[in-house]
């Protein structure tokens, strides 16, 4: 297996045997955006703390991983024992793997979108600005 790259226009393009893609520059190089060695569970653990303590509980026990990377043999578990060892102790932790986490995003943005009130949910330009 042969694993080479170079970066153009921001993205580093890889090239893995006969196969050429391209990754987000942020992939290889966190620390543009201010992370220094944190992988997910660190990320997880970090944004959560960062919510008000009343809701740090909730989303500690409702951790959902989608995409594809989640399917690799081990993950949900590997996730949920770091993040456990990095959450305050008084904290239960739950981390869930869907069905098919390739497509779960999706389906919720879908099931939102058929909800009654979602018109009460959209924030229009003139709010945002």
């Amino acid at each position: 297996m042969v694993l080479s790259g170079k970066y153009i226009s921001g993205e580093k393009i890889l090239h893995l045997a006969n196969e050429r893609f391209a990754v987000p520059e942020i992939f290889f190089n966190p620390s543009d955006i201010g992370i220094h060695e944190m992988g997910i569970p660190e990320a997880i653990v970090y944004s959560i703390q960062n919510l008000p303590e009343e809701m740090q509980p909730h989303f500690f026990k409702n951790i959902v991983l989608t995409g594809g990377n989640s399917l690799f043999p081990g993950f949900r578990d590997q996730v949920f024992s770091e993040v456990q060892s990095l959450t305050p102790i008084d904290y239960d932790v739950s981390v869930v793997l869907p069905e098919n986490p390739i497509v779960y995003a999706w389906e919720g943005g879908k099931f939102i979108s058929e909800n009654d009130d979602f018109d009460d949910m959209l924030v229009t330009r003139e709010d945002y600005e």
